[in-house]
This record gives C-alpha cells, structure tokens and sequence, in this order.
C-alpha cells in the first residue's frame, strides 16, 4: 500500500460521515442559462464530494445589478423623475444641484426641447482678453418667462485650475452673448411672454391656409408660430412634412396647407433665394427674346 493511500485510510478513520448528496442535476436550465455557460464539475478524490460551477453565473447577476451603490441609484432616478415633470414654465425651478453629481442630466430632453437647434452647443469666447484664461456658455434650458438657464465653464491655465457655474439670465441677455461669442447674428432666443400669459391669441392651423412667421417653440407635438404680431398658430408636430422640426426653431417659415391636414414647411429666406432665381431667369428670357 502506498504512503498516500495509506494516510487517506487513517484520516477517514477520524472524519464524521458525510451526508448523502443530491446528484449533480443535468438540466440545462439549471447549469445553463444559454450557450455561454459552460458548467465545470470539480470532484475531489479524497472526500468523494462533487461541486459544480457556471463561470458566467457571477456575472449574469453583476449585469443586473445597478452599480456598487444602490443609494447613488436613487438620488439619480429621482434626479430624473424631477426634471421629467418639469413643466416649462420657469427654469428656476430646476435643480442645478443634481448636475455636478449627474452632468449627463444637462441634456436631459426635457430641458434640450426648449432650446433651438443652433443655440444648444458650447460656445467659448473667441477673444479672450488674456489667452490663458478662457470661458464658455451653454444654455441648457428656455422657460416661457423668458428666463435661460445657463453654464458657465471658465479655464485658468497660469493657475491650473478649472470650473464652471450655473446661473439664470434673461434669454435676450443669452441670445446677445452667443451672437457675441460667434452664433449667428439673427439667433433669438425670446419666446414671446403674451403667448403664455394668455394675452396673445392661439389658434390652430386650419386646412387651406398658409401661415408666415417665426417659430418660437415647439411643446411635446405642438410647433408654436407667431404670424404677424397679434397672433400665434399652434401645428401639431405629426401633421407637418418635415423630419426635424427642432430646426426650424427660431427661424421664420412658411407653413401651408393646400392639399387637407398636411402642412408643407419652407424656410422664408429659401423661399427668397428661389424668387430671386426664378426673376433672375425671367429677365434672362425677356432679354434673349428681345435680342431676337
């Protein structure tokens, strides 16, 4: 007999018995959730006990679970649900708080929607004083009183030191500063205060009319227009021809309705460029007719 068996035989003599063990289960539901597991039986010789293990068990439950803090979970849904009911009517009431813990929440759509599509980029100084200290303004958000919510991100590279703020401003104050930090000269960021006090009349867009002006908002599926200065038309989202309406805010347009409940969207100074071209061959015609 050899030294191993040997010492194996007078170590069982001293170990309590072992309870009887269910067998090794071959369900595949049990071992393998899908192809990847791959389940390794591991049998140890001496005790004559079994155990089974599915490497991808571990990280199947890893995958489910939030994060490592369940607590930062709930500070961040609850983050969430608030900027979900804001409501657009003042940007004070947003909580800027929650962004230095939660940053992605700048771009909330919520808040985005509010803005126009040329507005929403970060826009730093382009001649900053001293080159070694630089800023930059984003608007993150436009309330129907007129208010922006803005940040302001500043770079100090003599003292190696960055940060950023945030801050309420009138919209036409926000408005001035892109334009002044290089936006186009024509942005605007006012929405008109009487379309919300209810002092302004809104009406919505009949078939068989065309209505010129400059949208000013866009509200879940309600594109607002202000047509002249007494007026506000109300075009729901669905029923225009047009991809992304969010482009359109801020700019003035021509939207009709020639053909039932289907509005065609044109761009007023396209629509400009396409007169001029069309007079332009017009004259061209006349004068060739006249050479003959």
């Amino acid at each position: 007999m050899k030294i191993s068996d040997w010492k194996s035989n007078f170590q069982a003599l001293f170990r309590p018995a072992l309870p009887d063990r269910a067998a090794v289960s071959n369900d595949p539901r049990t071992l393998s959730a899908n192809a990847d597991r791959k389940p390794v039986e591991i049998s140890i010789l001496s005790t004559g006990e079994r155990f089974v293990h599915a490497p991808s068990l571990g990280q199947a439950t890893e995958s489910r679970a939030l994060s490592a803090d369940p607590h930062r979970d709930e500070l961040e849904r609850g983050a969430v649900e608030r900027i979900d009911r804001w409501d657009g009517r003042s940007v004070r009431d947003i909580d800027t708080e929650r962004f230095y813990d939660y940053p992605h929440l700048e771009t909330h759509t919520a808040l985005q929607d509010s803005v126009p599509v040329q507005a929403r980029a970060e826009w730093w100084h382009p001649g900053p004083h001293d080159p070694a200290y630089r800023s930059s303004i984003t608007v993150l958000a436009i309330d129907q009183l007129g208010e922006a919510l803005v940040k302001q991100y500043v770079v100090d590279e003599a003292r190696g030191a960055e940060g950023w703020s945030y801050s309420v401003m009138s919209a036409d104050l926000a408005a001035q500063i892109l334009r002044d930090y290089g936006a186009a000269s024509d942005l605007k960021l006012d929405i008109a205060d009487a379309l919300w006090d209810g002092s302004l009349p809104v009406q919505p867009a009949e078939i068989g009319a065309t209505y010129r002006g400059q949208i000013v908002s866009i509200r879940g599926d309600i594109a607002c227009q202000i047509v002249g200065d007494e007026l506000a038309i109300e075009h729901r989202i669905g029923t225009l021809a047009i991809s992304d309406p969010q482009q359109y805010v801020g700019k003035e347009v021509e939207i009709s309705y020639p053909c039932g409940k289907v509005g065609l969207v044109r761009q007023v100074d396209t629509l400009a460029l396409e007169v001029n071209t069309l007079q332009k061959l017009g004259v061209e015609k006349t004068s060739g007719a006249l050479e003959r």
